[in-house]
């Protein structure tokens, strides 16, 4: 081709692509669900890319700092005026009219400290892995006593090892009431964690008049990336109901029996526990009947101090809980003696871009108003969301919805009188996913929605640090309120 057709071959070619750019519309063209054809616009090609990315030094040089200090001193009595010097709270915990009383039913059973008190870490993939939670676990722990990973689904979630590592032989499965739902499931009894697992088909009519025995196991091993507190613990705990048939339980240390129960028949929850002794070092769960009971989980807890559970509801927007049976899950939290609810949500619905997310606090607020009215001495603090970036033509930048998300988070928070603690702003506000992306190391990945192991501890902190103060906060004011008395 002569050098003047391939000139005007390219003028030609280039035509066409600025009348597409020019016709496209800037968010794109939607063509089924939330699929879209996007095209870079025009003033792409000539932008300068200069966005301005969150200067997050700060933030890693305050939260990175050793907090062997507070651990030594958050034990004694302090003056209030210098609570802040015992921690570096980069974000606060917030609350509604600055009234605190939202955490005191969790403040007064920790200073209590009589027996196990359980602490729920709910949220979407971004606690996956006991990201974020096995960090508070182990800081918790460490100040007020306590041991073992917590509650554990039967069937690793999304085969993302957890505080413990969990190898299943049988035909498990694990039904969920987030996602996508089992039709075969026709009750609403879905738990503490929003699903059970069973290790026998489902028969929603009478049982087969056969001699089937279903037999599985579960190998429970410690995990490489956990804390070494998680396998420590002095109890195993069977949650479970729905059983139609009595199953045969068997412990086993290797080949060691180390005790047996029998899930006896019956529709009511209940909780079947085996005492165990330090040294063990690979447990096995043996199951043997004619049915399988709905198990909601399997707890490792130490005898007293605090349990802290990982309960990732992957895709979720923290808008599930008043579709389970709120009756099962009072009992449940009245049993396991649940007096602290952590609430993280937000990243899914961030895709979907809405002008007014007043529909979200309303349903967030119906939520967290539930769970306060079947169990009102509990604290509850809502974590908002994180910031998220989507790549543009001037590079990544954040969803420009992020803000509204999180405000709407915080105001159906306050409705509720519970406790509000800014992760996006905790984070750095806009545009502070790439900061964090791109510190070295790594604090996010490169989904620019996700935090690195890094990441997670740093985040992880600052919610220590702002919890703690406020406990440290209302000690101080409770002894001094006791010395008065």
């Amino acid at each position: 081709m002569k050098p003047f057709k391939s000139l005007l071959f390219l003028i030609v070619v280039f035509a066409i692509l600025v009348l597409i750019s020019w016709q496209i519309p800037k968010g794109g063209i939607p063509i089924y669900k939330n699929y879209k054809i996007k095209f870079p616009a025009l003033s792409g090609f000539f932008a300068n890319n200069n966005i301005k990315y969150a200067d997050i030094s700060e933030i890693i040089k305050k939260t990175e700092l050793s907090t062997n200090t507070l651990q030594k001193n958050d034990s004694l009595l302090i003056d209030s005026l210098n609570v802040d010097s015992i921690v570096k709270v980069v974000q606060p915990l917030e609350f509604p009219d600055s009234d605190k009383t939202a955490l005191f039913p969790f403040f007064k059973n920790v200073q209590k400290n009589d027996g196990l008190i359980r602490v729920l870490h709910y949220g979407d993939s971004q606690i996956e892995g006991d990201r974020i939670t096995g960090f508070l676990r182990n800081r918790f722990q460490g100040r007020f006593g306590g041991r073992g990973a917590g509650l554990i689904s039967l069937v690793e979630v999304n085969n993302i090892s957890g505080a413990v590592d969990i190898e299943n032989t049988g035909d498990w499965k694990r039904y969920t009431l987030f996602g996508k739902i089992d039709k075969n499931i026709k009750h609403n009894k879905y738990g503490i964690m929003l699903s059970f697992s069973r290790f026998a088909p489902v028969y929603n009519d009478s049982l087969p008049n056969d001699s089937t025995i279903y037999e599985a196991s579960i190998d429970i091993k410690k995990s490489a990336s956990s804390y070494g507190n998680c396998f420590k613990f002095n109890e195993i705990k069977l949650l479970y109901a729905n059983n139609r048939k009595p199953v045969m339980v068997e412990l086993y240390d290797g080949d060691k029996l180390l005790g047996f129960e029998t899930l006896l028949s019956g529709s009511n929850f209940n909780i079947t526990t085996f005492k165990i002794k330090d040294n063990f070092q690979q447990l096995t769960l043996k199951f043997s009947g004619k049915d399988s009971p709905d198990i909601y989980g399997i707890a490792f807890d130490g005898n007293n101090g605090l349990a802290f559970d990982n309960i990732p509801l992957r895709g979720s927007s923290g808008t599930d809980f008043t579709r389970n049976n709120l009756t099962l899950l009072k009992e449940m939290y009245e049993k396991l003696n649940v007096k602290l609810l952590i609430c993280e949500f937000g990243v899914n619905v961030v895709p979907n871009v809405q002008e007014d997310y007043t529909f979200y606090e309303n349903w967030i607020y119906s939520q967290l108003s539930a769970l306060k009215r079947i169990h009102p001495d509990m604290g509850i603090i809502v974590i908002g969301l994180s910031d998220m970036s989507q790549k543009t033509e001037n590079g990544y930048e954040s969803y420009p919805n992020i803000e509204k998300i999180r405000d709407a988070q915080k105001k159906a928070a306050y409705r509720a009188n519970c406790a509000f603690w800014d992760f996006y702003k905790a984070m750095g506000g806009k545009n502070s996913m790439p900061s964090w992306v791109n510190a070295a190391p790594p604090m996010a990945a490169k989904d620019f929605t996700h935090l690195s192991p890094r990441g997670a501890r740093i985040v992880s902190e600052m919610i220590y640090n702002a919890l703690i103060l406020e406990y440290n906060n209302y000690k101080v004011n409770y002894i001094k309120t006791a010395l008065t008395k």
